[in-house]
């Protein structure tokens, strides 16, 4: 049981790593990320949950999940073999805007477009090309993607509109938007619940339904995400750890394998070198 990964980054201009990864019995466990995670299926089946609904992409098929959407990934049977980018956000919406000027939509994770998905690989291979070139492929890919599978979104009704601001107000919002702010805080749930006259189970269950991990694992899952940022900025490891509220750096290490199937030093190499390729070995996670 192991995963194979050759992590490579795009370059000044598209904040975001490539990853090639070669599967064996490996599974990811639930967890998201900050940026928009864009997949090409080479070879196998993978077959994944996005906000706890099943899915399945074949060889040929691309893989779409927004930023904040809890996922699972891998596979079992047999072996698997994709490539995946992490877009930065303002940069898919430099795309996204260009062809649409309300935004853009897709009807589900998974893009049945063998022609496409072929555009993709060949975008995101690692070869030795200026970064300049490895962006235009990727931003061709990207704007190939949106004109042929995403849709317009439409404008929201007004009345819509103001019942979400008015939902942001509810608590799960709140306790959101505290340990987005402050990734190293430690939120009294207890508090917070009582406060709105909630039990603490309830405010766990609502969270967990509303934004698919339960407030202590999207904590952890967040403070990955910001150590990864602060760790590609530079910062050192103790100090990363130390930032977003780990207790150590050994701890923000396992938490950052169990989410991206690779140790912080992996990413740490890739950012000296342009590329690092790391082979693990041991138990499949679930």
């Amino acid at each position: 049981m192991a995963v194979s990964q050759h992590i490579w980054h795009c370059g000044a201009g598209l904040p975001g790593d490539v990853l090639i990864a070669d599967l064996r019995a490996y599974r990811y466990a639930p967890h998201f990320h900050d940026a928009w995670s864009i997949g090409a299926v080479e070879q196998g089946r993978c077959d994944f949950t996005v906000q706890g609904e099943s899915h399945a992409a074949n060889a040929g098929d691309l893989v779409v999940i927004a930023p904040g959407q809890v996922h699972t990934g891998g596979t079992s049977a047999g072996p698997l073999a994709y490539r995946m980018a992490y877009i930065d956000p303002a940069w898919f919406q430099d795309h996204e805007r260009a062809l649409y000027a309300q935004g853009a939509r897709f009807a589900g994770p998974v893009i049945a477009d063998p022609g496409l998905c072929g555009r993709w690989l060949e975008a995101l291979a690692p070869e030795d090309i200026p970064p300049a070139r490895g962006r235009e492929r990727i931003s061709a890919a990207l704007f190939g993607l949106l004109a042929a599978h995403a849709k317009a979104r439409e404008a929201m009704p007004a009345d819509e509109s103001a019942s979400e601001s008015a939902d942001m107000d509810d608590v799960c919002a709140l306790l959101r938007q505290r340990m987005a702010a402050d990734p190293a805080c430690a939120p009294d749930l207890e508090t917070l619940a009582q406060a709105q006259d909630r039990h603490r189970t309830t405010l766990v269950k609502q969270f967990a339904r509303r934004y698919g991990l339960p407030p202590q694992a999207w904590l952890r899952n967040w403070r990955v995400a910001r150590a990864r940022a602060l760790l590609r900025a530079g910062l050192p490891l103790a100090d990363a750890a130390q930032a977003v509220g780990f207790a150590d750096q050994a701890h923000l290490t396992r938490v950052f394998k169990q989410i991206y199937g690779s140790t912080p030093g992996v990413l740490a190499r890739a950012d000296a070198s342009d590329s690092q390729t790391v082979r693990l070995r041991g138990v499949s996670i679930r």
